[in-house]
C-alpha cells in the first residue's frame, strides 16, 4: 500500500515537472524564446536538446532575420544556426546587410550543408549583397522546397537577368516591381504564385506552365490577362486568378476580344482543372473571358468573387454539375432570384446581403451553408433554411442586418445533424440562447464580434450539452453587478460546468458597472 502511494506521488511529481511535458507543449513554450535563449535551454537535458534540434520542431518554426536598430542584432546568427533551420525569412530592414550576417550566409548556403526547406526574401534595393548571395547559392541548397521573392524596388542583379536555379524546388512565389527578365531552371516546380505587372512576367509563366499543378496569378495590368489563355496547362489542377489594376501601370479601357482559335490549346488542357478561384475587382471577366472556363468539365470547387450575378453568370455556374464547393462571397445581385441546380454541392457561401429567396432548386446534398441576409424576419428566414437544407452539419450566419432577433433559433433543432454554428459580424441579445431549443448534436459554437450580456453563458451548458469547443472572438460582454446570478457566472464558472469543453476568449472584453472597477477586464485568450 505504501509502495503504491509512493509510486503515485512520483508520477504526480513527474506530471507537474515541466521536463515531462509533452513534446507539443514544450515546442510551444520554446517558440517564445529567442534563438540565443533556446540555445542555452538545449543544454538543460538531453530530452530538451533533442526536441530543439529535431527535424520535427524545426519544420514548424521560422527564423526571421531583420535588424530594427543599429545594435549588433545578429550576434547569435552563425553558419551553424543557419545550417539547422528549416524555414528562414530575410525581412526588409535598413540594417539587414551586416558583415556578420553576410559572412554566415556565405559560409552556410554555398557549402551544401544547409537544411533549409523554405526561404522568404522580402527585400529592398538596400539589400543587394544579401539578395545576390542567396540567389547565387540556390543551386547548393539540396533540401529547398519553397522560395518566396518580394522585390519592392529595383536590384542591380536584374540588369544581367535573374536566374533562379535549383533541382529540388517545388513552390515558387514571385512579385517584382521592376520589369526585368527572369529565367526559372527548376525541374521539379509544381506550384507558382506570380504577380503579373509586365510582359516579362508572362514570358516567365509560359516557360513553366506545362509543369504546374497549382497556379496563383495576380494581374496588376488588365491588358495582360488574355496572355493567360495562350498557355499550356496540361497538368494544372488548381487555378487562382485575381485581376486588379495598378494605378501606375497604363492600360486600355475596353477589354480585348478572345480569339477562340488561338486559345484552343488552353481549352483542351484545362479539362483536368479541379479548383478554380476568380477574384475580379475590375469586373472585366464577365464581359469576354469567363466563358473560356466552361471547358473545365472536371471542376469540383468554384470561387467567384466581386462579380455581378446576372442570368449569364448563374448559367455559367450551372454548367459544372460536379461542383462540391461554391463560393460567391463579395458578389452583388441584380435583384433576380439565384436558382442553382447543383445536385452534388456540399458547401455554399452566398453573397453579402443577398435579397432574393434561397437557391433551393436542387441542393439536397448541402452540408455547409454560409449566408448573409438583410431580411427583417430572421426567425422565418432561418426556419426556411432548416426546412430546405435538412442535411446541414455547419451553419454560418453572417451579418444578419447587424443583429439577430431573439427568436431566430426557435426552429434550429430541426437540423438534427448540425454540429457547428457560427455567428459573425453582428450582435445578439442573450434571449437568443434562452429561446433556443436544446441542440444535443452541436459540438462547436463560434461567436465573433458579439455585443451582449455575459448571462448568455448561463444557457450554454443546458442548451448545448455535448459541445466540446466554444470560440468567443473579439466580443464585448457586459456584467451587471446588481444581478447576482450574472455576476457569479464568469468564464471560470462556466469551465467548471463544462469540463470537457475547450473555451477560447481571444481579444474579448468584459465591462462591469461597478464603481470601483473603472477599467474593463481584458481577456487575452
Amino acid at each position: 500500500m505504501v509502495v503504491c502511494c509512493s509510486e503515485n506521488i512520483k508520477r504526480i511529481k513527474e506530471v507537474m515537472d515541466v521536463a515531462y511535458f509533452p513534446i507539443e507543449v514544450l515546442c510551444r513554450v520554446f517558440d517564445f524564446l529567442s534563438w540565443s535563449e533556446r540555445k542555452r535551454v538545449s543544454l538543460v537535458c538531453r530530452r530538451w536538446n533533442g526536441i530543439i534540434n529535431s527535424d520535427r520542431y524545426f519544420r514548424q518554426t521560422k527564423l526571421v532575420l531583420y535588424n530594427y536598430s543599429k545594435v549588433q542584432f545578429f550576434s547569435g546568427v552563425d553558419a551553424t544556426l543557419l545550417n539547422t533551420q528549416k524555414n528562414i525569412e530575410f525581412h526588409s530592414s535598413a540594417m539587414l546587410d551586416t558583415k556578420e550576417l553576410l559572412g554566415a550566409i556565405a559560409e552556410s548556403f554555398p557549402s551544401g550543408e544547409a537544411a533549409v526547406e523554405s526561404i522568404d526574401l522580402l527585400l529592398r534595393s538596400d539589400h543587394e549583397q544579401l539578395f545576390s548571395l542567396v540567389i547565387r547559392s540556390l543551386p547548393n541548397l539540396k533540401q529547398l522546397k519553397s522560395l518566396n521573392i518580394l522585390a519592392t524596388e529595383g536590384f542591380k542583379t536584374f540588369n544581367n537577368e535573374l536566374v533562379i536555379k535549383n533541382d529540388t524546388l517545388q513552390k515558387l512565389k514571385l512579385s517584382f516591381y521592376q520589369s526585368a527578365a527572369c529565367h526559372v531552371l527548376v525541374p521539379k516546380l509544381t506550384s507558382l504564385n506570380l504577380v503579373v505587372r509586365y510582359p516579362n512576367n508572362v514570358i516567365l509563366l509560359k516557360s513553366v506552365c506545362s509543369r504546374l499543378r497549382e497556379l496563383t496569378i495576380n494581374f496588376q495590368s488588365k491588358d495582360l490577362v488574355p496572355k493567360l489563355f495562350l498557355c499550356n496547362f496540361n497538368n494544372l489542377v488548381k487555378l487562382h486568378l485575381s485581376i486588379e489594376n495598378d494605378k501606375y501601370l497604363p492600360y486600355t479601357v475596353a477589354p480585348a476580344n478572345v480569339n477562340w482559335n488561338e486559345i484552343k490549346v488552353f481549352l483542351d488542357t484545362i479539362k483536368k482543372l479541379k479548383y478554380l478561384e476568380v477574384v475580379d475587382k475590375c469586373n472585366m471577366l464577365r464581359h469576354n473571358y469567363l466563358k473560356v472556363f466552361t471547358s473545365a468539365e472536371s471542376l469540383t470547387h468554384l470561387t467567384i468573387n466581386y462579380i455581378i450575378l446576372d442570368a449569364s453568370i448563374v448559367e455559367f455556374i450551372s454548367n459544372f454539375r460536379d461542383l462540391r464547393y461554391l463560393n460567391l462571397r463579395g458578389c452583388s445581385t441584380t435583384g433576380e432570384p439565384i436558382i442553382l441546380d447543383l445536385p452534388l454541392l456540399q458547401e455554399l457561401l452566398m453573397p453579402y446581403k443577398h435579397y432574393s429567396t434561397l437557391p433551393c432548386a436542387n441542393l439536397s446534398q448541402l452540408t455547409t451553408l454560409s449566408y448573409s441576409s438583410s431580411q427583417k424576419n430572421h426567425a422565418q428566414f432561418i426556419h426556411v433554411i432548416t426546412k430546405t437544407f435538412t442535411n446541414l452539419t455547419t451553419l454560418n450566419l453572417l451579418n444578419f442586418d447587424y443583429e439577430l432577433s431573439c427568436n431566430s433559433f426557435q426552429f434550429l433543432d430541426r437540423l438534427q445533424a448540425l454540429n457547428t454554428l457560427t455567428i459573425r459580424d453582428m450582435s445578439v441579445p442573450h434571449e437568443l440562447f434562452i429561446n433556443c431549443p436544446k441542440l444535443p448534436s452541436l459540438k462547436k459554437l463560434v461567436l465573433h464580434t458579439i455585443v451582449t450580456e455575459i448571462s448568455l453563458l448561463e444557457c450554454v451548458p443546458e442548451k448545448f450539452p455535448n459541445m466540446y469547443k466554444l470560440n468567443i472572438d473579439n466580443c464585448f460582454f457586459y456584467i451587471f453587478a446588481n444581478d447576482n446570478s450574472k455576476d457569479q457566472n464568469t468564464f471560470d464558472h462556466l469551465k467548471h460546468r463544462m469540463p470537457f469543453c475547450r473555451i477560447s476568449t481571444i481579444a474579448s472584453t468584459i465591462f462591469t458597472n461597478e464603481q470601483y472597477d473603472e477599467n474593463p477586464i481584458y481577456i487575452p485568450g
